[in-house]
């Protein structure tokens, strides 16, 4: 009765907002000031925000094109007209007394997120002055019709009175991807302030519905209002122009509002930003936040609840998920709204983690399928479709429009999006996606160029079980389609490499336990031959037998061998001897001893050598490995719940001492699909996603 309801709220909502309108504003007369130019410019280089999330937003709609991001209790990287396209660094609040102190909300306060609604992600946050001084609370969310960030601002003088505080809002734009030769500028549009800053048709208006006091443009770590206001402790500087690495600066007039809205809105022109600027100041807050909820409910209410036992991880991962499609290029599911270690990275790193991975990808279509989301999976798949098409196998990753970005090979990801298609029935598309990329794994494999760690190139146990899987399920879908010589060589192709894995990939002489495990990766077609292998990352140069990783675990996850096989066994007792620990949250595991993609030491960010950490995706599939040996998995879901922040975020790599997320990507989609996975799994009692035609061939011995 409660869920008809809500169901019926949500309509109803969506009813007043559609059939009220919401009268856009149709003309915007424009002044510039722009008497005053910065000097000095360019500016210093600057850096991207930290990769280490709070929350992720966006409209569930395809007319609302922008996304934010919230990092250190503020607006990080925001996003548009595509989800690879980042326009910010931040948007945050210095406080002063004009006197005697300044802070920065995003390193001088505690900072507190919470889901305003749980079924939403739209976010409260709670930013209170460390010295007790002040209180910043701001509610942050999409106009869900306009491609703007709202966000409703209450500041509150926790010590003295409001007229001792300077309330300044500062952005930092890194319009398309780049922070270097952004133009800024101000302007009146209908009489209203507005800071403007563009590059390559790109703009964005910064408005609010409060009164501004001073203002300016600068150059970064020149004459920026950041530094104005650290060195002089109120700005000093006015101007109105600058072109660069520039940050815009207001005062907010206190004495005018203490609560206000501000805006952040976007266009392909300066009259279309402001008008949308413009417009979502003047609609009503609380009827676009309503619509904004509701169409997120709408999305969570649609979702498998396993008789009501879902989590709020399980339904934030999968809106997460379902945040990162891009709206322009359907089933484009990037990796992260995040750039890694973003404060050491600049403009020559214009992916980040906002790119399309297969394998990730992969992962993120068979969370869908197991909370019943068969759409999104279905536009995952078509778009990896749309991959093969354009470039004739599947790329190391690409753009969301399919171009390549990376162009290391790696076989896994040929074999991905076969093993999805036939988890989703996809006999259509036989010809367009499953027969060239089995067709290029017999005629390229089963060695490949990089295995899913993307470092090192031979014979990989994980990357051999997703070509064996790969080729069987292609195999079935050669038969629905007829083509029974092709499904005849796939399957012969199939069964020799499943018998060759151990000997390509099983040493017998190596140095440790009893010297018969899995090793990571072979160089040559003898595991126990004594072939040096170079870690990547400055991670440094070993024997091959002596690198061991958890990644043979595909083995059992894809029905290639049998959980109880010895060699898993010796395998398992290996890897947990070298890799495994155990967090105050809960235990994890390396990807593979000496690893060095991860910061040298806390307080220093990657770049390029170092150590890697702990991947709490290797705490899921530990918890796949217990369900496929008839076990449950309740402890390793706690503790991925553990290893989430208090916005339910989960990292790519957590500090070892504290379980805690390193400056690694944040949310990592990977890791939120995994605990969807298992989470079904669990409740469910087998592998959701392991191919049941794979598994009944191999450890069943149907053939």
């Amino acid at each position: 009765m409660l869920k008809r309801i809500g169901i019926l709220l949500i309509f109803i909502v969506i009813g007043v907002f559609v059939l009220s309108g919401c009268s856009d504003v149709s003309y915007v007369k424009v002044e510039h000031l722009d008497k005053t130019e910065a000097s000095q410019g360019p500016g210093e280089r600057d850096t991207w925000a930290t990769a280490q999330k709070q929350g992720i937003g966006t409209a569930n709609n395809d007319v609302s094109k922008v996304w934010f991001t919230l990092a250190q209790g503020a607006l990080s990287e925001i996003y548009y007209p595509t989800i690879d396209r980042a326009n910010s660094k931040f948007l945050k609040f210095i406080v002063t007394d004009g006197k005697t102190f300044v802070a920065d909300e995003t390193t001088d306060t505690v900072s507190k997120v919470e889901k305003i609604n749980n079924r939403s992600l739209a976010y409260r946050l709670v930013n209170i002055d460390k010295r007790g001084r002040y209180k910043i609370t701001k509610e942050i969310f999409t106009d869900p019709r306009r491609n703007s960030v709202v966000m409703k601002v209450r500041f509150e003088a926790l010590k003295g009175k409001m007229e001792d505080y300077k309330l300044y809002l500062v952005y930092d734009p890194h319009i398309s991807n780049q922070g270097a030769d952004n133009e800024g500028y101000v302007v009146k549009a209908n009489g209203e302030y507005g800071f403007m800053a563009c590059r390559n048709n790109v703009y964005s208006a910064l408005m609010t519905d409060a009164k501004w006091g001073s203002y300016s443009v600068g150059y970064n770590g020149v004459n920026d209002p950041v530094s104005d206001l650290k060195k002089n402790k109120k700005m000093t500087y006015k101007f109105d122009r600058a072109k660069g690495n520039i940050i815009e600066g207001i005062e907010i007039d206190l004495r005018d509002k203490t609560e206000f809205k501000t805006v952040l809105s976007f266009g392909e022109s300066e009259e279309e930003a402001l008008k949308t600027a413009l417009s979502t100041l003047k609609d009503s807050y609380d009827r676009m936040l309503g619509i904004y909820i509701a169409e997120w409910n709408k999305y969570c209410d649609g979702l498998k609840n396993f008789g009501g036992e879902a989590d709020e991880l399980y339904y934030t991962s999968l809106m997460f998920l379902k945040a990162s499609e891009d709206k322009t290029n359907k089933g484009a599911f990037i990796a992260s709204l995040s750039i890694p270690w973003g404060e050491g990275q600049g403009d020559e790193n214009k992916g980040g983690y906002h790119l399309v991975w297969a394998r990730d990808l992969y992962h993120i279509a068979n969370a869908f399928i197991a909370a019943k989301d068969i759409d999104s999976a279905n536009r995952a798949l078509d778009f990896l479709a749309m991959v093969v098409e354009k470039n004739g196998f599947m790329p190391q990753n690409t753009w969301i429009n399919g171009d390549p970005y990376w162009n290391g090979i790696q076989m896994d990801e040929q074999a991905d999006p076969i093993i999805l298609a036939y988890h989703l029935k996809r006999y259509d598309l036989y010809e367009k996606l499953v027969k060239p990329l089995a067709d290029f794994i017999v005629r390229v494999g089963p060695k490949t160029g990089q295995e899913r760690w993307e470092e090192a190139g031979g014979y990989s146990p994980a990357t051999m079980a997703a070509e064996v899987a790969g080729l069987v399920c292609a195999a079935d879908i050669a038969k629905q389609n007829k083509d029974m010589e092709r499904a005849k060589k796939y399957l012969e192709t199939a069964d020799k490499w499943q018998e060759l894995i151990d000997k390509l990939t099983y040493t017998t002489k190596g140095p440790y336990g009893n010297g018969q495990y899995y090793i990571r990766i072979a160089g040559l077609p003898d595991p126990d031959a004594d072939f040096l292998i170079s870690i990547a990352n400055g991670g440094g140069v070993y024997d091959q037998k002596e690198i061991v990783d958890p990644s043979f675990l595909e083995l059992v996850r894809l029905g290639v061998k049998a959980y109880d096989d010895p060699k898993i066994l010796n395998t398992i007792s290996v890897v947990d001897s070298l890799l495994k620990v155990n967090t105050p949250k809960g235990p994890s595991w390396y990807r593979y001893n000496h690893d060095g993609y991860g910061e040298p030491a806390k307080g220093e960010l990657y770049h390029g050598k170092g150590k890697g950490r702990l991947w709490p995706l290797l705490t899921g599939e530990r918890g796949m490995y217990e369900i496929a040996a008839g076990k449950k998995a309740d402890d390793y879901l706690e503790y991925m719940r553990n290893f989430a922040n208090e916005g339910f975020v989960l990292s790519e790599q957590i500090w070892e001492d504290t379980g805690l997320p390193t400056d690694s990507a944040s949310p990592l989609n990977w890791a939120h699909a995994e605990y969807v996975v298992l989470f079904a799994s669990n409740i469910e009692g087998k592998v959701v996603d392991m191919p049941q035609i794979v598994y009944k061939r191999y450890v069943l011995g149907e053939r």
